[in-house]
């Protein structure tokens, strides 16, 4: 065995850590023999070594009992001041996320279904006094192999503690469940029964050990869309993927990566993927026979929007343009027309929910509906937006040439509005279609 090699030499290695390298890996597991012999009664990992931003790290893969053994977590309180944060490793919990992890936990490793968790992040160096024990780090590699990763051991020793960096709440939720009086033994067991990934840090410095979580914390967040596409395992996204795959229009036409509801005036998509799976739970949510599942109660939405797209003007001529490759009709040109098209929003999306419940309620044959709302103007004014006086009496000059039926979706600044999609105003717009193509003012089922 030898010291430190010179690839590590200008690297700020903890007091707590020691290194050693071997270029044979006989002398390497002769060395893990030697200490069990000897009765040693820390815990042994296989893993790499490497150097990442001027650190040693170390990654492996632990047993889910033992990541719970060797680890901990040191939370800031709620209110708590700066200096006070500053001491502790990690955030204040937040029940809503670590509910959600809960969940996600219970519903799937600990009924042996399929899941993923991302990596923890530990830290070993960070509030270590004079007793605190050695972690030693066994390095498979030459004095001179000029790499920067090498296969290693790491030895943690008896009472030696993991401070968690990030996984916080993975960890708490997987600990509660453990311990937890209220699952069974098989839920228990199950769990136990993965492991996860682990990336140890060996930093002394608290500040610069709070940094590492900020960045892992700079991730992207998943768009929404994408959630809907890729989560099967929520059954109102599996329900709205089916209905874009088994719609040829949908497919065509349903942006699967819009972060929005609404998409960009100049898109050649329609809708985005949050915005069917708002028609997905606006009728899930509404439908009277709760004892229904998600596809029972969705039964007949492919038909509702095959119908729509042979009845409404504006789906019909997308769709002709899907056909034939060859039209100049675009998505953008229409969704700007006199002041935008309610029908090609986010909003348009919720009104057509509201009515395949509707026809759903009232037995009404979907050809029908279709062929009642194509005689509504889906367009929110009545002259192009470019018509309307910029200054002082263009909130007024707006409201004049407001459709009445979506008047009270905008929402109006200066010199320009947005469309509201929220439920609220999507239901007032179909309890005024109601009127208008029933000649009846009810509130929408």
């Amino acid at each position: 065995m030898s010291n430190l090699m010179p690839a590590l030499a200008d690297i700020n290695i903890p007091p707590h850590v020691k290194v050693q390298t071997t270029d044979s890996f006989e002398s390497l597991m002769s060395e893990i023999g030697r200490r069990s012999m000897m009765g040693y009664a820390g815990e042994v990992f296989f893993g790499t070594a490497f150097l990442q931003g001027s650190r040693l790290q170390f990654t492996t893969a632990m047993p889910i009992q033992r990541m719970i053994e060797v680890s901990k977590t040191d939370r800031s309180r709620k209110k708590d001041t700066l200096l006070e944060v500053a001491e502790h490793s990690n955030r204040p919990q937040e029940p809503a996320h670590a509910k959600h992890l809960r969940n996600y936990l219970i519903s799937t490793a600990c009924t042996g279904d399929k899941f993923i968790l991302p990596a923890f992040t530990f830290n070993y160096g960070v509030g270590l006094d004079e007793s605190a024990p050695d972690a030693t780090l066994i390095l498979f590699a030459s004095a001179d192999d000029g790499t920067n990763a090498w296969p290693g051991i790491l030895l943690l020793p008896q009472g030696a503690k993991l401070d968690t960096t990030d996984g916080a709440h993975r960890r708490s939720q997987i600990a509660e469940i453990l311990t937890s009086g209220k699952m069974g033994d098989d839920g228990k067991d199950a769990l136990k029964r993965n492991a996860v990934d682990v990336k140890i840090v060996f930093e002394s410095s608290r500040s610069d050990s709070h940094q590492d979580f900020a960045d892992c914390g700079k991730a992207k967040s998943i768009p929404k869309s994408l959630v809907t596409t890729f989560d099967v395992r929520d059954r109102r996204n599996q329900r709205s993927r089916e209905l874009v795959k088994n719609t040829p229009f949908l497919a065509a036409y349903v942006d699967a990566t819009a972060s929005n509801v609404n998409l960009s005036s100049k898109s050649r998509m329609i809708w985005s993927m949050s915005a069917v799976r708002m028609f997905v739970a606006h009728v899930v949510d509404h439908h009277p026979d709760t004892n229904l599942s998600e596809e029972e109660k969705t039964e007949g939405a492919e038909d509702f929007f095959s119908a729509l797209v042979r009845h409404l003007p504006q789906l019909k001529a997308l769709d002709r343009a899907r056909k034939e490759k060859t039209s100049e009709v675009t998505t953008g040109s229409l969704r700007d027309l006199k002041g935008g098209d309610v029908a090609l929003r986010g909003v348009g999306m919720a009104v057509f929910a509201r009515a395949f419940l509707y026809s759903k309620d009232e037995e009404i044959d979907y050809e029908v509906m279709a062929a009642k709302l194509a005689t509504i103007d889906w367009h929110l004014l009545s002259c192009e937006r470019s018509d309307l006086p910029l200054g002082p009496t263009y909130s007024s000059e707006l409201m004049k040439n407001a459709q009445p039926i979506w008047a009270h979706l905008l929402v109006i600044g200066e010199n320009r509005y947005r469309v509201s999609s929220s439920s609220t105003d999507a239901d007032g717009a179909w309890n005024k279609i109601i009127e208008r193509l029933f000649g009846e003012n009810r509130q929408a089922a």
